[in-house]
């Protein structure tokens, strides 16, 4: 045994609280440990011959417990030390606990003998490894595929090293279902790891991510166990790091430093085995300067896998006997589509949803699961509080949520707005109650404390349960004048990512609702970005209806929209978006590009302008008749666009594919595609786009909304070239 492993073991065992005990020598090392009532010495043999019974004996009659082992290998004494930290501890036991607890809340909105199935839903993966070289990137069918789950746990099982995997959908898609899924399949018995998961949610002390991770793993681990434990067995694997809801902390308000902060402190753990998952609604920060460098420039070596989880299908949510009931009667379909009301229709009787379909029309389901929910709780919590004070209530609540900007608070916290805001309607309710049944006033905010609407997260925090009652209630809030009744600049009072989750669960409302909320964001002077108008008009009006100015949309599926009226778009870009069946007039663009877009089934309605390439410019796209061809034909022909400055130099395969690289022309990097023609500014977009298709063909470049990734097929053609 050589000195610097004997100091490797003295800290190993120092870093679990041990201490080193004075009897220690290069034959034995003695660690000892007091924790509450328990004393134990460890003694490690580095010379199998040597005889311990007399210290052991002293240690014994001093109290400690005591178990000597003789060093074969250190890597042992590691997982001898995880094993009795972690794994043979009351955390082990609590990973099915808190799956069960998961499923538990699910079923909790549903009718009374409701079953909880995850849904497979389609998905993209693009896998890069430590080199970030492209390994894949395709599309999988949930039906005939890989399903997401055992892609997942292959990558976790069958990579050797680091590797971050991100896991983005849109809000109801199954992000954190997904992630409670992963965390499921974890048996810290067989596999000997323990993940830490956290699901994170912003509250008024939440601002910077390193402190708010410490501060988890306290939450989690017991006193014992300290900070640097944790972090050092997440970086070795024995800990998969498992963080939902890491959109939670990004606000419209988050500056470039805070978010290259969060991305920093993650980066920085993946080195050795780390395995770190995080999940978030889709968002633009994954495609952003800031987290390109923080992948390419981070000396770390790390795999990265990008999972978007794809839109369920009705089919995946519900049988076919259902949808007939749905398709007979005539009802749109689309005004179902979302998964929380889909999880209560598939669990409903038949004959239940058949009476619903044939009382309502225009949406008006919503109504009907809102109204479920609320008279159970009546009946389950024993509240003498009507459909329409419960929504006062938590209206109120969630106006609170908006001034603060957070989307959890302390239980104590939530049950003091409760009590102190709402004291007038908690009185009268309490006289409807008979004398051996009244509660007190602590009891009764207790109740709703624990109401269905709201949601407990492991942290202890207290918040809606869900994006679809969150923006439920602020669209209610919103239509019925309360925001503007309380607040007189009401309009700043409301953060973007609320106002959009408002958006999203209006989508299945009636025609009347749908109309006052659009009216409202399209009249009052909200200070959103122009991607919320643009939301906000295709989802309620299916219509753009004003001057949109540095748009960005990616990764989305665009129907039946016609961009002809009364609109026009400025310095703006479409990146991996599917138009189907839409029109469009060229003389509407200024400026504008389309970047690995989709057409099917669409048409231009003029085909004269005095438009240049760079006003309607095309890279890496396609579509399913003449429309893209038709455009380039129209600038090829385009006089305007004649004025060209004569060069010598012509754009190469070789120069776009250079642009894909380090400094050091070595290794691979992604690259945005304002990047790309901003590099290559000396030749026009129309050459630029030529080229691209091109490679994009060839499979030497791989694009996910607007950004582009060199292939190891490129790579290898670059190398032959030279």
């Amino acid at each position: 045994m050589i000195p610097n492993q004997i100091e490797y073991i003295d800290n190993l065992f120092l870093s679990y609280n041990y201490n080193l005990a004075r009897q220690s020598n290069q034959k034995v090392r003695v660690y000892t440990l007091r924790y509450g009532m328990y004393h134990a010495a460890e003694f490690i043999l580095l010379d199998k011959d040597y005889d311990t019974a007399k210290i052991k004996k002293e240690y014994s009659e001093l109290g400690y417990a005591t178990d000597v082992h003789v060093l074969s290998d250190i890597d042992e004494i590691e997982e001898y030390l995880f094993e009795g930290f972690f794994i043979k501890t009351p955390l082990g036991n609590e990973l099915k606990n808190r799956y069960k607890h998961f499923v538990n809340k699910q079923l909790q909105n549903l009718p009374e003998g409701s079953t909880y199935k995850y849904i497979n839903s389609s998905y993209d993966l693009i896998f890069q490894d430590e080199s970030h070289n492209i390994i894949e990137n395709r599309t999988y069918d949930s039906n005939t595929e890989t399903i997401l789950i055992d892609r997942i746990n292959g990558l976790l099982s069958n990579i050797k090293g680091a590797i971050f995997i991100i896991i983005e959908a849109p809000a109801g898609f199954g992000k954190t279902c997904t992630a409670n899924e992963i965390l499921n399949t974890f048996s810290p018995s067989d596999c000997k790891q323990l993940p830490f998961f956290t699901e994170l949610s912003r509250n008024r002390e939440a601002r910077v991510f390193k402190h708010i991770l410490l501060n988890e793993i306290d939450e989690q681990f017991p006193n014992g166990i300290k900070q640097n434990i944790v972090i050092e067995q997440i970086t070795k694997g024995r800990i998969p790091l498992i963080i939902d809801g890491f959109d939670e902390l990004i606000s419209k308000e988050s500056n470039k430093e805070e978010v290259e902060s969060m991305l920093t402190t993650i980066v920085e753990l993946l080195k050795g085995n780390a395995k770190i998952i995080i999940t978030s609604r889709k968002t633009a920060i994954f495609n952003s300067d800031e987290f390109l460098d923080s992948i390419y420039d981070s000396n770390n070596e790390f795999s990265l896998a990008r999972f978007e989880i794809k839109e369920p299908k009705i089919e995946n949510w519900l049988s076919d006997d259902r949808i007939e009931v749905i398709d007979k009667g005539n009802f749109p379909i689309a005004q179902i589509a979302n998964p929380v009301l889909l999880s209560y229709l598939r669990n409903i009787n038949v004959e239940v949803l058949r009476e619903y379909i044939n009382d309502t029309n225009d949406g008006a389901l919503i109504d009907k699961y809102i109204d479920y929910l609320l008279k159970r709780e009546q009946q389950r919590q024993n509240l003498k509080l009507n459909n329409d004070d419960q929504l006062r209530i938590f209206r109120k609540l969630v106006r609170f949520m908006s001034e603060y900007n957070i989307t959890a608070e302390s239980k104590g916290t939530i049950k003091d707005f409760i009590k102190d805001y709402n004291q007038k309607l908690l009185q009268r309710s309490l006289k409807l109650y008979i004398a051996e049944e009244k509660p007190s006033m602590e009891d009764l905010v207790e109740t709703l404390s624990n109401h269905v609407f709201l949601d407990r997260k492991p942290n202890g925090d207290v918040g809606i349960v869900n994006d679809f009652i969150f923006g439920h209630l602020v669209g209610e809030n919103l239509i019925l004048e309360k925001y503007q009744e309380h607040y007189e600049r009401f309009e700043e009072v409301i953060p973007q990512d609320f106002a959009r989750k408002s958006i999203d669960s209006f989508k299945i409302q009636n025609r009347e609702n749908k109309e006052s909320l659009w009216k409202i964001y399209n009249e009052e002077n909200f200070n959103y970005d122009i991607g919320f108008y643009f939301d906000l008009d295709y989802i309620f009006s299916k219509q753009p209806s004003r001057h949109y100015q540095n748009l960005f949309v990616f990764d989305r599926e665009i129907f039946d929209l016609n961009f002809t009226g009364d609109c026009n778009f400025e310095s703006s870009a479409f990146s991996s978006v599917n138009f189907h069946n839409c029109e469009f007039d060229i003389n509407k663009f200024n400026d504008t590009s389309f970047q690995n877009c989709s057409f099917y089934d669409c048409k231009l309605i003029s085909k004269k302008s005095n438009k240049v390439y760079s006003d309607f410019a095309l890279f890496a796209c396609n579509s399913n008749n003449d429309f893209v061809s038709i455009i380039l034909n129209l600038f090829e022909n385009n006089n305007s666009n004649s004025n060209k400055l004569v060069r010598k130099k012509i754009l190469t395969e070789e120069i776009v594919l250079k642009q894909f690289f380090q400094v050091d022309g070595i290794k691979p990097r992604a690259r945005k595609f304002s990047y790309i023609k901003k590099s290559l500014k000396d030749f026009d977009d129309k050459e630029i786009n030529k080229v691209i298709d091109s490679l994009k063909s060839k499979d030497f470049l791989h694009f996910k909304d607007d950004v582009g990734f060199i292939t190891r097929e490129a790579i290898h053609y670059l190398k032959h070239k030279k």
